[in-house]
């Protein structure tokens, strides 16, 4: 069985999951919903919510597999990394590949997908 999480839908804009979970793995992608924040502070909110979605499906941060992140600009990277290294569990941490790339929102600075076994 495959549960849902977080529906998004509205006029202008996709109707998507925000994740989806399996009995072995979980799946969410997030951008930050305050985006009035620069790249740390939507980074946080973004792992903060990442937290959420994987304890509310039986996982968790030791039981990432792989994270993507897309940043808007490359120079961003340093906020990002500062963030994640004191976010991450540093004896298990995922498979991470970081590249940048424009969101279709431009005041979203950063995305991040993530993967866990269940």
């Amino acid at each position: 069985m495959i549960s849902k999480i977080g529906k998004i839908s509205g006029p202008g804009r996709p109707s998507i999951h925000l994740g989806a979970a399996c009995p072995q793995m979980i799946s969410t992608c997030l951008t930050a919903s305050d985006k009035a924040g620069d790249a740390a502070e939507q980074t946080r909110e973004i792992l903060t919510t990442i937290d959420d979605h994987l304890t509310g499906q039986g996982s968790g941060r030791e039981k990432l597999m792989m994270v993507q992140v897309w940043l808007a600009d490359i120079r961003d990277f340093p906020a990002f990394r500062d963030v994640w290294n004191s976010w991450i569990l540093p004896e298990c941490p995922p498979a991470l590949s970081v590249v940048e790339a424009a969101a279709s929102r431009r005041d979203s600075l950063v995305e991040i997908r993530a993967y866990a076994a269940r």
